[in-house]
């Protein structure tokens, strides 16, 4: 009985409440004069844009234009919201861009990276990763199991699995300067007793490296709580300003 609700409440905590599925509208910063520079946000399935409000305020009052990108795991596949990203980046790019960056959350990383595998990024920025599936998710896999995980997560969500073998277009690096934030314990256990070694609850520490990252960083957290932790979000601005994290 323990191990079922343990299960029944990493599921709500794997992309927050399930009254957040439903993606609000992106948010824009309003435009200025000069050369601008551009982060896209993109947050993890079961949440939606305003997931991502605490680090978009913070990039704001660092000078950023920022769109916080919306979608709706359980009914749009990821090609099709690779695509909808790529109108709006296309459409980003008619203004005067100096750079465009991406800050992600969980599965936001694996859109991103589908969208980089598929289309040419002119004016890279850099690539904050947070707890990210980069090499599949062993809870997700254990979840799976349950009907109800696979009707909150839903088309797109399913991919999570096992991204090698479901999404192959995106195994190589991204084409850009990326870094990956972890979450976890800190300790041999992690936080869920049902994964193997650290973990953030959802995704190993293991599962979120990525070859060809420039810098790999772990901060003490669980996986959905990391978007409100001020040391996450001050990494994410050091990441994206000097290329490598506050160690």
């Amino acid at each position: 009985m323990r191990r079922k609700i343990f299960i029944v409440l990493m599921i709500v905590c794997m992309g927050g409440f399930i009254f957040s599925m439903i993606p609000t509208r992106s948010k824009e910063s309003p435009s200025s004069k000069g050369k601008e520079r551009w982060v896209i946000l993109v947050h993890g399935v079961l949440r939606s844009a305003s997931s991502m409000s605490k680090i978009q305020n913070a990039l704001r009052e660092k000078g950023y234009h920022t769109h916080s990108f919306g979608y709706n795991s359980r009914k749009e596949t990821i090609k099709s919201i690779s695509q909808r990203l790529h109108r709006d980046i296309t459409n980003i790019m008619k203004q005067n861009v100096e750079s465009v960056s991406f800050v992600t959350h969980s599965f936001g990383t694996l859109i991103v990276r589908h969208y980089l595998a598929n289309h040419e990024l002119k004016k890279k920025g850099r690539f904050v990763m947070i707890a990210p599936p980069n090499k599949g998710s062993q809870w997700a896999r254990i979840l799976s199991r349950l009907s109800l995980y696979n009707w909150a997560l839903g088309v797109a969500g399913e991919k999570v699995q096992d991204v090698e073998k479901s999404i192959p277009k995106i195994m190589a690096p991204p084409p850009l300067e990326f870094g990956v934030i972890s979450g976890g314990s800190k300790t041999r256990f992690g936080i869920n007793p049902l994964l193997p070694g650290d973990d953030d609850g959802t995704v190993t520490v293991e599962e979120t490296k990525l070859e060809g990252m420039k810098d790999f960083i772990q901060i003490r957290g669980q996986h959905s709580l990391l978007l409100v932790q001020k040391s996450v979000i001050d990494n994410v601005i050091a990441f994206l300003e000097e290329g490598k994290f506050l160690h």
